[in-house]
């Protein structure tokens, strides 16, 4: 496929508008939200394709409502669009109230978005709302389609969708190719070739943000995201990755890349650190006294893997894995993340990229000899003195400082596990014990077919998982390496979305599903009969997890595709699959354990606030220049009303040069460390922008207290209890929206015509896969004001959302009994 072809491709959004590739939110706090869209100007009658470079920039106006049908706008304000960030908006709207939900859209000219629904954290001093959010990673557009992101869009009951990286994959179509042959030619990868460059990147990200699955989850629910290795390329560490050779260029240069399109192309904070020549996208998140998520960045940062599964005992690699100068994170996000862990909460969760947990593995799964044992380097079991650094921490920790839950992606397949704290005695019992009790299984049980016979290498370099997983390791009784271990916390593993699992590697060794099933489900007793820490893990279906958090419990519902069959041998290959229940564990306060649990989940404790509509009074004229996103409003203030528009600076996406006059202040608090000699250099997205912000009405809060976030490197402060102050310019209800930029123009009767015109431009439009037909949107201004009544069911039908909490009931909740008992 030529270049001009992957550029063709990925520019079919854009017909359908200049709003093609959808609407997003994401990073909510209690008072703050980023909204997201893409604008796609014309150029030469054709719409401007990502990472082309091209398109003049643009005026595009974006709003915040109670409710997708109201004539009221909460906040408002003008941005104008670069191709220096590829045409991307995104706004961090400010000043808005605790749990409470929201509406917001884009316009341009006569171009108009779709409606976004947005809310922002339940955390309010004093109060516990309920928290529920979704947990996924791990979505290859060329292994399936996304009917779990679908699922998801599909429910009304979730706070935010925690998306634990892998959000895309850098592979291309030819040799590299990752998915089933039944896809080729229908789910495709554009560009073609592997992602390299910031063009390439760009490209990536709009086709995955095109896919009509992830456009709808977006739309509906807010994200919180941080990037796992394949955003880069595949096992990425801070100086290079497996999956980067010399002929593609500086590697440095291709992670500021690949980091520049990330923070552009998706709803996210991304803070500067400067300390460290890199960007922290480790960020924390609270909601009360109830729970506070931290999430990390395993990857910018770490040492070179020493590789990709290593058999165990041998006294080089085992040195190399000790080495307490070999890091996962760098020192001042470990320090951030454990002071982060003492703060008097029930819950600590914890938003990770790869296993936290000791995990052993049959060395046979790499082609060594029976009885020996080996362990996944890239996951925290490769970086030993950081993995019992973070577990022995936990451990230590009083109850008064709550518990903590590990949330993890990566490995392409469900996990629970309780975590504990003697990582390195528990896998040198098992190194001990396991030959004798390999040899005793395989007399008891030997093996169906001759060592001539066995399947060959099925697994791609650098998998999470070991390219013999198909071969028949007989299952030995369970190994007891601990008689006491320390409990530090839980840990719950996500599915992937679509990537390759233990079923799809055995599969394409053994071909049939029914075969490849039963050989998962015995690679799964193995694994559990060596760790006995590991409660429950499934190797064949793909998902989502549902995390629900009480002041009595953290609990996991795992959905997940139905069970391949001869007929049906990759659910994913249907694009309207739904995962389902299939089961629920828990971890009790106070007992940093997991067990079973009753499910799946009910209805919510309670529900996020619908924002009040107020209607403001008329204000004065407003200025008609806006003004470049690179220089905000200040947060907290809006502009007044017709106040001059500063001076502009540089449009958004000009880089930015970072500070050289002392150390920056590092996540934790405290002075940042210079990287240790001989470390490579993490490179900062070049040109991230600062985001526009902008502030609402006081005139529509009821009058509670309010927590107040304050910027801090690499996430936000504990809300306090102090109510926020009043805005300066004018005071509370006197009509002026809050503005981002230049002052704009009252909506009115006009946001009226604009939003009833959204809901009817969303209702004739199809859930998959939209008409041209219907790509251009009516002039709002050609609207009457009177019009908001006639569509407003209409836009309800789109605001409403498919009423009901959207759960997957289903037959299949109970446990299989051979992979669970």
């Amino acid at each position: 496929m030529g270049f001009n072809v992957d550029r063709a491709a990925a520019s079919v959004p854009a017909g359908e508008g200049a709003f093609g590739y959808g609407v997003a939110s994401g990073d909510p706090t209690a008072t703050s939200v980023i909204i997201w869209t893409r604008y796609s100007p014309r150029v030469n009658g054709k719409p401007a394709v990502p990472g082309s470079g091209q398109g003049a920039p643009t005026v595009v106006r974006w709003t915040v409502s109670p409710t997708a049908d109201c004539t009221t706008a909460i906040a408002t304000g003008e941005v104008t669009t670069s191709p220096d960030s590829d045409h991307i908006v995104k706004v961090d709207v400010t000043g808005l109230d605790p749990y409470t939900e929201y509406f917001y859209v884009f316009s341009a000219g006569d171009e108009v978005s779709e409606v976004g629904r947005t809310r922002t954290a339940p955390d309010e001093p004093g109060q516990t709302h309920a928290l529920r959010l979704a947990q996924v990673s791990c979505s290859n557009f060329t292994a399936g389609y996304f009917g779990s992101y679908r699922a998801l869009a599909e429910r009304d009951d979730l706070d935010f969708v925690l998306h634990l990286g892998d959000y895309f994959y850098e592979y291309g179509n030819g040799e590299d190719r990752y998915g089933p042959a039944e896809l080729v030619g229908e789910r495709d990868h554009s560009p073609a070739h592997e992602t390299v460059t910031l063009e390439d990147y760009r490209l990536r990200l709009a086709q995955y943000r095109a896919d009509p699955d992830l456009r709808e989850a977006h739309r509906r629910h807010p994200f919180i995201t941080v990037f796992d290795d394949h955003e880069i390329t595949n096992n990425a560490w801070s100086g290079g990755a497996e999956n980067h050779d010399p002929g593609e260029g500086d590697y440095s240069s291709r992670m500021s890349a690949a980091f520049r399109a990330y923070a552009e192309w998706l709803p996210i904070r991304v803070e500067p650190d400067t300390a460290r020549r890199g960007t922290a996208f480790h960020r924390r998140f609270t909601y009360g006294n109830l729970a506070d998520l931290s999430v990390i960045d395993t990857r910018q940062h770490r040492s070179e893997q020493v590789g990709s599964f290593v058999v165990l005992g041998d006294p080089e690699t085992d040195r190399a894995i000790n080495d307490p100068n070999r890091q996962i994170m760098d020192p001042e996000q470990m320090a951030w993340l454990q002071d982060g862990l003492q703060a008097p909460r029930r819950w600590h969760l914890i938003g990770n990229q790869v296993m936290v947990s000791p995990l052993a593995w049959p060395g046979q799964y790499m082609g060594a000899v029976q009885g020996s044992v080996m362990i996944n380097a890239d996951a925290w079991d490769g970086y030993r003195a950081d993995q019992v650094r973070l577990l022995t921490h936990m451990a230590r920790q009083p109850a008064s400082a709550g518990d903590t839950v590990v949330l993890t992606g990566d490995i392409h397949s469900s996990w629970v596990e309780d975590l504990i704290a003697d990582a390195e005695e528990m896998l040198d019992g098992v190194v001990e014990m396991y030959p004798a009790a390999a040899e005793e299984a395989a007399e008891a049980n030997p093996p169906t077919r001759s060592p001539e016979d066995s399947p060959a290498p099925a697994a791609r370099e650098g998998s999470p998982i070991p390219p013999l997983i198909a071969e028949p390791v007989p299952v030995p009784e369970v190994l007891h390496p601990l008689a006491s271990p320390t409990r530090a916390g839980v840990e719950f593993v996500c599915p992937s979305v679509t990537s390759d699992g233990f079923y799809e590697i055995i599969r394409s060794a053994l071909q049939s599903a029914t075969a490849s099933v039963t050989a998962t489900t015995t690679a799964s007793l193995v694994l559990r009969a060596l760790n006995p820490h590991l409660r429950w893990m499934d190797g064949i279906g793909h998902g989502f997890v549902i995390i629900d958090v009480t002041p009595e419990r953290v609990q996991a519902d795992y959905y997940l595709t139905e069970t391949p069959t001869e007929f049906t041998p990759n659910p994913l290959l249907d694009p309207e699959h739904r995962p389902r229940h299939r089961t629920s564990w828990q971890t009790l306060a106070g007992s940093r354990r997991a067990s079973r649990a009753d499910g799946p989940l009910g209805e919510r404790s309670d529900e996020p606030r619908q924002a009040a509509c107020a209607v403001p009074s008329p204000g004065p004229a407003p200025s008609d220049s806006p003004t470049s996103p690179a220089s905000p409003a200040p947060s907290g203030s809006p502009a007044p009303s017709g106040s001059p528009a500063p001076e502009a600076p540089a449009p958004p996406g000009t880089p930015t040069a970072p500070a050289t006059t002392g150390p920056a202040p590092s996540p934790s608090g405290g002075e940042s460390t210079p990287p240790p000699p001989g470390a490579a250099p993490s490179p900062s997205p070049s040109g991230t922008e600062a985001w526009p912000t902008a502030r609402p009405t006081e005139s529509s809060r009821p009058g509670r207290p309010r927590p107040t976030d304050t910027a801090q490197p690499g996430g936000w402060s504990t809300p306090s209890t102090t109510p926020s102050r009043p805005a300066a310019g004018p005071p509370a209800g006197s009509g002026d929206l809050p503005r981002t930029g230049a002052d704009v123009s009252l909506l009115g009767a006009g946001l009226a015509a604009v939003v009833g015109g959204l809901g009817l431009s969303l209702a004739a439009r199809s859930r998959r896969g939209r008409s041209t037909e219907d790509a251009g949107s009516p002039d709002p201004g050609s609207l009457p004001a009177g019009t908001a009544a006639s569509v407003a069911s209409a836009s309800r039908e789109d605001a409403g959302f498919q009423e009901g909490t959207g759960r997957q009931e289903s037959a299949e909740s109970q446990d299989d009994a051979a992979a669970e008992d």
